[in-house]
């Protein structure tokens, strides 16, 4: 039986993938009994296919490949829970390194069977395994992803493992309508459902670099807006103590509305600063961001760029806050593609 599965979406991956590939084989080394891998191609056009089918006919007892339309990292990941076959998921990126021989440190934290395991935890004292019994709990776990807490874990879906069973008893899926944050929410609602997890400081994970392009998709203001309206219904059940997470979620929304969406708009030619200075103003009032910025709490959480974007909202310097955030991405000559 198949105890782990890697799920790992690509998009044109050939310039990285096999440096990745590399990786993934030492980290699996001779655990392939108990080891799968499912790729899954979301719609490539370079030779990312090639690469994968050649690694898929050499070891098809490890590797599985699935070819789909180009739909976005969320249903790609949701069609390879779909096809998993082992006791755990996890996902990973085409273009990470992963620690060598990590499936037996696997084998012994997941032999409790734990719905969530975690790996990568900063500044934990000890590994554990913890049961979550009580909302508080589930709010420290929630504050913990969202860097609010110590110890902490890194936002995105690396490091996180699930146990598959769990996932599909609970009806837990990526939500593909949202194309910003969607991991962010599917961790969250884990944690939710979660009558379990292992927390660990184990390194598996590292970004060797950064490859992605800066990437525009018209999809980002209602994605963001119905996140945010996910997270609060989410968070409804629970004490007072939710609002530092409502409003860690509501001033990382600010951000991605200013730079991902109309500051992508602005480089792109499609709107002007004015008018996207309206927009964004408008946007402020109807959204109700403007109590996440009046304290500097979080600050240390964001990049230097952010942290003075947040004090021109805050005085509501709207039109010199594009400035800044078109002015920024154009000097690092970033274009929105």
């Amino acid at each position: 039986m198949k105890k782990i599965t890697f799920i790992m979406p690509t998009y044109n991956s050939a310039e990285y993938l096999e440096r990745t590939l590399k990786s993934l084989s030492q980290m699996i080394k001779e655990d392939k009994e108990v080891t799968e891998v499912l790729f899954i191609d979301d719609g490539s056009t370079d030779r990312t296919i090639e690469i994968l089918e050649t690694l898929v006919e050499k070891e098809p007892n490890t590797y599985r490949l699935f070819k789909a339309k180009h739909g976005g990292v969320s249903k790609a990941r949701n069609l390879g829970i779909q096809n998993a076959t082992g006791e755990y998921v996890t996902f990973i990126d085409s273009d990470d390194a992963y620690t060598a021989n990590f499936i037996p440190v696997f084998l012994q934290q997941a032999a409790t069977l734990p719905d969530l395991i975690w790996e990568d935890v900063c500044k934990l004292e000890h590994s554990r395994l913890q049961r979550i019994t009580t909302p508080t709990e589930r709010l420290n776990l929630m504050s913990m992803v969202l860097g609010l807490t110590t110890p902490f874990i890194q936002e995105g879906i690396a490091s996180k493992f699930y146990r598959r069973e769990f996932l599909v008893e609970n009806g837990l899926a990526f939500d593909e309508d949202i194309v910003v944050s969607e991991d962010t929410l599917f961790i969250l609602e884990a944690i939710d459902k979660a009558a379990s997890i292992y927390l660990s400081d184990f390194k598996f994970y590292w970004i060797l670099e950064e490859h992605s392009l800066s990437r525009f998709n018209e999809r980002v203001l209602g994605s963001e807006i119905a996140y945010e309206e996910k997270v609060e219904q989410l968070l409804e059940k629970y004490p007072v103590q939710k609002l530092r997470i409502a409003m860690r979620i509501k001033l990382n929304g600010v951000y991605t509305l200013l730079r991902r969406y109309y500051g992508a708009k602005c480089l792109r030619g499609e709107l002007s600063l004015n008018e996207a200075t309206a927009d964004l103003k408008q946007m402020m009032k109807q959204q109700q961001y403007r109590y996440s910025l009046t304290s500097d709490q979080y600050d240390r959480l964001f990049s230097k760029r952010y942290c003075l974007l947040r004090k021109l909202l805050k005085y509501r310097l709207y039109h010199l806050a594009m400035i800044v955030d078109v002015g920024i991405d154009k000097l690092k000559g970033i274009k929105w593609q």
